[in-house]
């Protein structure tokens, strides 16, 4: 008797158990059903599980014969058994499915019909039977239990319809977003096209392109480093296993497909690539990093010139603050600022650099492009401003203080890249733009404003959504070139048309020379906005250069800051 005579042998009688077992139960379960009508899905499921074992039964000599003519005068059965195995254990899947379905109709602890109880076991002595006296035998690992991730958005990839929709309920059962592939090259495309696709479910017996194939193509385009590819085959050898695995496969399955081993292995395949996407999550928007997780890409994070805008933050007094809350609680009020200021740069879409004790650097305009970077750097910076009064009303009693901040905004040409090394990963910006964000940030400390933004920044936004006042031109610590600094002001600030006016021409006086008439108006402006920093050092500036007016000095409206 040849290989595949052995096989149809070893199957027909528990495929004829089966059949009459899956008559059984549907007989039972709608005998019981009585005056309360099984649901629809379920008396479906079990005419399905019915017919198909029945057919089974009829398809096995069938599909004996068609393999002896396919593989007719071949040097040995090994092809011909091998290609047996595979499609019954096709036409066993589509047994198994039904069954499984009627299975998840009861509770996983509650008490199932005995005749069900024999139809799954049967749909796996059936499997055995096919596997019966087969050289190899197949690499297995048990079903771990694994946290349920997010639901992710499959291909599955299969040229039986009828495997597709077992799938595909089961997977959308679970949440997940299911798209289908009839061919190997068809998958090879799709993987290709959607980013989005979180993993893939392949067979390998597949026209056009075998799963073998498709698995060779992504491995050489990358796409297997970061989109699981989970083979699930009526191929059960070994060394098909190990193909699989060598090439790049996250997973082998054989069927007939069991639904606690499936989930159980694509939980942890999802579960792996989210923890891929947290590593971004700690510098990237959550879009951002999952477009990273998926298909990094090399050109964004290589070294390269763009334009950008960056954000410095920093907390003032915090040496006194930390002192007085001690180490343990220093933590918990740190994070908590720097927590609500990460949100509001994630918001804009920005990146989160770095945190350098009690300063926070941010950046857009890369990696992705965003032709609006200033104006984002901008509503993130007002955001934090907004978040203050809320942080001092849970925090001021424990510290013993208000919370303040000192913003610095830059906009120009940066190097933009994995600033980090092989052994930690950091994206950011370097540069002169940089340098002067972190300058800009210091002078607030000087003028006693909170925002700061360079005249490259304004100059990029829209003065309506952005109301601002120009403070001064300022020349910073080994930038050599002056800048000038903008002060942006929280929408519907008290007096502010007023401050901005009143300032705007008392600088104009200065810049000009015309001391005393400046003197005079900041007098005035004075008296109304007693405590504006701005206006104060605008003062002191004017006094100082009426001072030294007719003593031959050559006089420069720059402001020389030589510390940072």
């Amino acid at each position: 008797m040849d290989a595949p005579a052995q096989i149809a042998a070893n199957l027909l009688p528990q495929a004829r158990r089966l059949a009459a077992a899956a008559k059984a139960l549907a007989t039972e379960l709608s005998a019981k059903s009585g005056d309360a009508p099984a649901s629809d899905s379920l008396t479906a499921d079990l005419d399905r599980l019915r017919e198909t074992a029945a057919a089974f039964v009829d398809e096995i000599p069938e599909i004996v014969a068609a393999a002896r003519e396919k593989y007719a005068g071949a040097p040995n059965e090994a092809e011909s058994a091998r290609s047996v195995r595979h499609d019954l254990k096709n036409r066993l899947n589509r047994v198994a499915g039904p069954a499984q379905f009627v299975d998840m109709e009861f509770p996983e602890d509650g008490e199932k019909p005995a005749s069900l109880t024999a139809v799954l076991d049967l749909c796996e002595c059936c499997r055995a039977a096919i596997d019966a006296n087969d050289a190899d035998t197949e690499v297995a690992s048990p079903a771990v239990a694994t946290p349920a991730p997010e639901p992710g958005r499959i291909l599955v990839a299969d040229d039986d319809a009828e495997n597709r929709a077992l799938l595909a309920r089961l997977l959308e059962a679970q949440g997940h977003d299911v798209v289908f592939a009839v061919n190997g090259r068809e998958a090879l495309e799709a993987i290709r096209a959607d980013d989005r696709l979180d993993a893939v479910l392949l067979d390998i017996r597949m026209p056009e392109m075998d799963g073998f194939a498709v698995l060779e193509n992504l491995r050489e385009s990358g796409h297997l480093r970061h989109t699981p590819v989970i083979v699930v085959t009526g191929l059960r050898e070994e060394r098909d296993a190990v193909r699989c695995i060598e090439i790049g496969a996250e997973d082998f399955l054989s069927r007939p497909i069991r639904p606690a081993l499936l989930t159980a292995r694509l939980n942890a395949s999802l579960e792996k690539k989210r923890l891929r996407e947290k590593v971004f999550e700690q510098h990237f928007t959550p879009e951002l990093a999952r477009e990273f997780a998926r298909n990094p890409d090399p050109v964004k994070m290589k070294g390269r010139n763009a334009e950008v805008t960056v954000l410095f933050c920093d907390i003032r007094g915090f040496s006194a603050v930390s002192e007085r809350l001690g180490p343990e609680q220093t933590i918990d009020w740190l994070g908590a600022v720097m927590g609500e200021f990460s949100g509001c740069v994630l918001d804009e879409g920005g990146v989160l650099v770095d945190y350098t004790g009690d300063e926070l650097l941010a950046l857009w305009g890369a990696p992705g492009e965003q032709p609006d970077h200033a104006a984002r750097a901008c509503r993130a910076a007002l955001a934090m401003l907004d978040r203050l009064p809320g942080l001092n009303a849970e925090w001021r009693p424990k510290t013993g203080a208000e919370t303040a901040i000192g913003i610095g905004v830059s906009t120009g040409p940066a190097l933009v890249g994995n600033i980090g090394t092989h052994r930690k990963f950091k994206y950011g910006p370097l540069g002169t733009t940089v340098n002067l964000g972190s300058r800009v940030q210091g002078v607030t400390k000087l003028l006693h404003t909170h925002l700061l933004a360079t005249g490259e920044t304004v100059a990029r936004l829209d003065e309506a959504e952005f109301p601002h006042r120009r403070l001064c031109r300022v020349r910073v610590r080994n930038i050599a070139e002056s800048v000038e600094l903008h002060e942006l002001a929280p929408p519907g600030q008290s007096g502010w048309p007023v401050l901005c006016a009143g300032y705007g021409e008392a600088l104009d006086c200065f810049e000009n020379r015309r001391f005393s008439r400046a003197s005079a108006i900041l007098g005035d402006l004075l008296v109304q906005f007693p405590g504006d920093g701005p206006s104060l050092q605008l003062m002191a500036r004017v006094v100082d250069a009426m001072l030294r007016d007719g003593e031959g000095e050559v006089f420069d409206p720059v402001w020389e800051l030589g510390a940072r």
